[in-house]
């Protein structure tokens, strides 16, 4: 099956990947399948090979937001990598596997901005436009001008052009979450003129060193683990006051709960950051598994609050 993968896609496959190698979490069993691409018509053609083959397939971006089962991925898991980048008046137009806080500096140097918010969240710009990532109240769908999707209707895959609208952009949502048979392949982003560019990168790098110094950077982790919520007047009138940016910060209601520093084997609720569960060196998918399950019942029973999970699950 690997030459037969090989030869429909033109690119080297490897067997029994560790997917832990490849996600920011360190945890992860092996992929049956991998394969590495860095453009357009190699994703699309890794898409193909897969569906030819049946075998199931996962797109992975930059690992930054997913947990991988401990059994891992039983089908073939397509990396994309950073590849086609271009800017062209306030026109960014990239490959889905560019690295996103690349992209943003990039933009920087012709001074263009607007995304400044973003430059210091790991991951791809598939991956960012697909979560819709964000900060501070702003959100990455913000600037999105088009998408290049690769969908699979039946058993047959087709481009699709979607406009920010047909995005269905909302908080840490798109499209594209609710129909994962739905690929990002290319992205085209809309910026705004920059005449203080030197300026906002310095900002850049002072958010970098703030993250630092209140996330537990030094450890590995999925980022938040948990969605921020939508703060109702009516619903959590009892909270006034917790909210920022319109939002109820998820990492609040665990810090209030004390469940800072709670450890299921090797995972852990960071006594940095509540909203951090971190690896402290031999964590398994399940012991992480488990500490979501604790973190949610908790909040639950406590506060009446139901929290979601930012993280994708793969291979469950």
């Amino acid at each position: 099956m690997k030459e037969e993968l090989q030869k429909l896609i033109g690119v080297e496959v490897l067997q029994s990947e560790p997917l832990k190698n490849h996600t920011t979490f360190r945890v992860g069993g092996p992929a049956k399948y991998f394969v590495k691409v860095k453009n357009k018509a190699e994703l699309y053609t890794a898409l193909k090979a897969a569906k030819a083959k049946s075998l199931p397939y996962f797109v992975l971006g930059g690992g930054s937001n997913v947990l991988v089962a401990d059994k891992g991925f039983d089908g073939l898991v397509i990396n994309t990598l950073p590849g086609e980048l271009s800017i062209k008046g306030k026109i960014v137009t990239a490959f889905a596997g560019n690295i996103l806080s690349q992209l943003i500096r990039a933009a920087n140097k012709e001074k263009l901005g607007g995304m400044e918010f973003a430059a210091n969240i790991p991951g791809t710009v598939g991956g960012g436009v697909r979560g819709n990532c964000g900060a501070y109240g702003k959100g990455v769908g913000d600037f999105v001008k088009q998408v290049e999707a690769i969908c699979l209707d039946g058993n047959e895959f087709s481009l699709k052009v979607l406009d920010n609208e047909q995005c269905q952009f909302a908080y840490r949502e798109s499209i594209f979450k609710q129909k994962p048979e739905w690929i990002i392949a290319e992205v085209i982003l809309e910026l705004l003129e920059c005449s203080i560019a030197a300026e906002e990168l310095k900002k850049m790098d002072a958010e970098w060193e703030q993250r630092r110094s209140k996330q537990p950077l030094e450890l590995p982790s999925a980022g938040c683990t948990f969605k921020n919520l939508n703060f109702n007047n009516q619903e959590h009138e009892k909270y006034t006051g917790w909210q920022t940016n319109g939002k109820l910060a998820a990492g609040k209601f665990i810090e209030e709960s004390g469940l800072k520093g709670m450890k299921i084997g090797g995972a852990m609720i960071s006594d940095k950051h509540a909203n951090f569960i971190v690896n402290t060196g031999n964590a398994s998918a399940d012991d992480i598994i488990q500490l979501i399950s604790l973190v949610k019942t908790r909040i639950r029973n406590e506060f009446g609050v139901q929290l979601d999970e930012e993280i994708q699950y793969v291979g469950f």
